[in-house]
């Protein structure tokens, strides 16, 4: 937990979300999409400053999301009123809070990747796990609509990570999230960004591999909420908050072809380690 005065100033803005914003946001499906991938805690100003690497990411108009943090987004997405669309929806996902958040009665498909192929080295779930998986789920079930979550580039950062995994055990036992060195002036802004990036272009190397392996007319490549760097005295992404760096996503729209250029060989299997491990080497001590 971070000191009181920075926990009382999260409650003041989610008070002030609460009463003033609460609403503005859309649901993910209130647009159409035959296919969408969520980028975990993608910022959109940094997203955009690498959109022109990747020839996918051309159309963008971006998003109110539900949700700054992903419990939230999936408490506010998956709900009763889009019944009908969950029950049409195959969800693959490394996002570890679906265990809380999603019924898997819900849905067609839930494979949740993070249980059986959790990366204890990087400390997160690789993402050549979710593609492997996505493209295997889309040829094997033919959603309606496929949901891919990627869990980068939400820290850890798997090229260039920062201090142990991008996580730093401290004397209490307690971890820091990157962004929370920032805070602590144990790195420098320049420096955090650096490895983001890195982590960003490495799943969007992988997104652009499932393009290559899936069919579909609409591919939206969004994400679930943003990363705050210092923003408002906010560092990482709590729930609640009414900012923009946080609330405002990316909304790239593009298209799919199979063109069977992978294979995949990765099959669910018996889950494997902590989930409170896994959530703490992601920085949700």
């Amino acid at each position: 937990m971070r000191n009181s005065v920075y926990q009382l100033r999260l409650g003041l803005f989610r008070k002030y979300y609460n009463s003033f914003q609460r609403g503005e946001e859309e649901s993910i499906f209130d647009r159409e999409w035959d296919v969408m991938i969520i980028l975990d805690a993608c910022r959109c100003d940094l997203i955009e400053s690498v959109e022109d690497e990747y020839g996918f990411l051309t159309e963008n108009n971006r998003f109110r999301s539900r949700g700054t943090h992903s419990k939230e987004w999936m408490r506010r997405n998956f709900i009763s009123e889009h019944r009908d669309d969950l029950r049409k929806l195959a969800y693959v996902t490394g996002n570890i809070w679906t265990e809380e958040y999603v019924d898997p009665n819900d849905l067609r498909v839930l494979d949740e990747v993070w249980r059986y192929a959790w990366n204890t080295e990087h400390g997160t779930i690789l993402p050549r796990s979710i593609t492997e998986r996505a493209i295997a789920t889309h040829r094997e079930h033919n959603p309606e609509r496929l949901l891919v979550h990627y869990m980068q580039p939400h820290a850890p950062s798997i090229p260039d990570p920062i201090g142990e995994g991008m996580n730093t055990p401290e004397t209490d036992g307690e971890w820091r999230a990157a962004p929370f060195l920032l805070q602590d002036g144990e790195v420098t802004r320049e420096r955090l960004v650096e490895s983001y990036k890195a982590n960003l272009r490495c799943v969007l190397d992988e997104v652009e591999l499932l393009l290559e392996n899936v069919d579909a007319e609409t591919v939206v490549v969004t994400a679930d909420h943003g990363e705050a760097f210092g923003e408002f005295g906010v560092y990482e992404h709590p729930f609640g908050m009414p900012f923009d760096v946080l609330r405002t996503v990316p909304w790239y729209v593009t298209s799919a072809t199979d063109k069977q250029t992978f294979e995949p060989t990765l099959e669910p299997g018996q889950e494997h380690g902590d989930t409170k491990e896994k959530l703490r080497a992601l920085g949700y001590a």
